[in-house]
């Protein structure tokens, strides 16, 4: 399915196999349940994966990311006082959006359906796209509004690494679903910053109507 990447226009008419670092950098934006979400523990720190979590899921979701909104503070805030939900920055951004559920069971039997952007992310990497230069994620906790300031900043700071890492290139950014709405939103709070970052924005299956 992926074998030739000029199936989409900002990859050019080049194929796979082809090895070229002149390229944008792309930064891959997940959707609804589209992130790894792990509880952290506020005293030690210890991280223990709760979002996607197919072995122990009943348990670990009810301990700890049952969540109230809080009205106050804009924010769904967890019920476990002892943990917060953190999202895994590992591998660019990319760890958190790649396989849903990397346990070594899931991925011993090949089981697809957990695997998000992997196959995209495999894709790009074989385009000749290197992580950390010219390839990045951005997980977020899906379950805030789109419009509060954590996930606003930290998409500011996604596309700000993404450029001065790829030598002041423009972004082209990729996204599924309510990625759509989040950098929809970010474009109406942040114009100057999504000019100055942004090249192309390409969005699949993005709920606008």
């Amino acid at each position: 399915m992926f074998g030739d990447c000029s199936f989409c226009p900002c990859f050019g008419n080049r194929n796979c196999g082809q090895t070229e670092p002149d390229l944008d950098p792309v930064l891959l934006v997940s959707g609804m349940g589209g992130s790894v979400l792990h509880a952290k523990r506020k005293k030690s720190g210890f991280e223990t994966r709760v979002w996607v979590r197919i072995l122990l899921a009943d348990l670990e979701f009810k301990r700890k990311v049952w969540s109230l909104y809080n009205p106050k503070t804009g924010y769904t805030e967890s019920l476990n006082k002892d943990t917060e939900i953190v999202v895994p920055e590992d591998d660019y951004g990319l760890y958190a959006i790649d396989i849903l559920d990397p346990s070594f069971i899931l991925k011993l039997i090949h089981f697809t359906e957990v695997y998000h952007f992997h196959d995209m992310i495999e894709m790009l990497v074989k385009c000749g796209y290197k992580k950390g230069t010219t390839l990045f994620g951005y997980g977020y906790d899906f379950r805030q509004s789109n419009r509060i300031d954590k996930l606003m900043e930290g998409l500011k700071v996604k596309l700000e690494t993404a450029y001065k890492a790829s030598g002041n290139r423009k972004v082209t950014l990729i996204t599924h679903s309510m990625g759509g709405l989040l950098v929809m939103c970010f474009m109406s709070l942040h114009k100057d910053v999504f000019s100055k970052f942004v090249n192309k924005w390409i969005t699949i299956a993005s709920p606008f109507q």
